[in-house]
């Protein structure tokens, strides 16, 4: 894998250079002052002065040199520091767009799975109006009729359906709503949905998708008994 498709290892790679200069520069420095006690050791049993006149311009150029050294030792600190102070603002927005990117993946895994659950939940409702004996098993209250009973169940499929397709298609509040007015200007889909009412109440998770859909459900079929002169459920 290349640097650039490995920030990681670009970061190790960067900061490793940066540690390298800087001890580099630190081992000169030591170098130096080893240099200069060995030339003090040496040059302790002289005694002639011009000898001493021109140590001591040596000395100066090593004190010079040294004051140099000195200064790259401490832009070298400035500039490791610099440098991971650089790479520590880049493996923090790496993770952060990471931790987006985990996060938007399991909402595109939680709504694959609903949808499949919603799937599942369509061929048993098919299964059921084909045959009224499968019919039987759902807990669905009594009906005038096995033809009644078909029609709350193909109800119970629809709503199922626009559910889905509203939550896949990102509605807004609003936008439910209007829906929802159009599908509940039918008698036999309000009553489909008022049937298991507190039923439904008990099982729906606060905060998630049919949760939602759910509560503005219940407002417009309300608005519904209202306007047919009722009270509202």
């Amino acid at each position: 894998m290349s640097d650039d498709t490995d920030p990681p290892r670009r970061v190790r790679m960067r900061t490793a250079a940066a540690v390298t200069a800087a001890a580099i520069t630190v081992t000169l420095m030591a170098a130096l002052l080893a240099a200069g006690v060995i030339a003090v050791a040496a040059t302790g049993a002289i005694e002639s002065p011009e000898v001493w006149r021109r140590w001591a311009d040596v000395g100066a150029a090593f004190g010079v040199l040294s004051s140099v050294l000195s200064g790259m030792a401490f832009v070298a600190l400035v500039a490791t520091l610099w440098i991971q102070y650089r790479e520590l603002n880049l493996q923090r927005t790496e993770l952060h767009l990471q931790r987006n990117a985990i996060e938007r993946s399991s909402e595109e895994l939680r709504r694959s799975a609903d949808a499949g659950m919603r799937m599942l939940h369509f061929e048993l409702i098919k299964m059921s109006i084909d045959d009224p004996i499968l019919a039987d098993v759902w807990p669905d209250p009594d009906t005038a009729g096995d033809d009644r009973r078909r029609q709350l169940l193909y109800a119970n499929l629809v709503f199922q359906h626009m559910s889905l397709s509203m939550v896949v298609g990102g509605y807004t509040d609003e936008q439910v709503r209007e829906l929802l007015r159009y599908l509940f200007a039918n008698p036999i889909m309000r009553e489909y949905w008022l049937a298991p009412a507190s039923a439904r109440r008990r099982i729906q998770v606060p905060g998630t998708d049919p949760w939602r859909i759910g509560r503005i459900a219940d407002d417009v079929c309300a608005e519904y008994e209202r306007g047919a002169g009722g009270p509202a459920s």
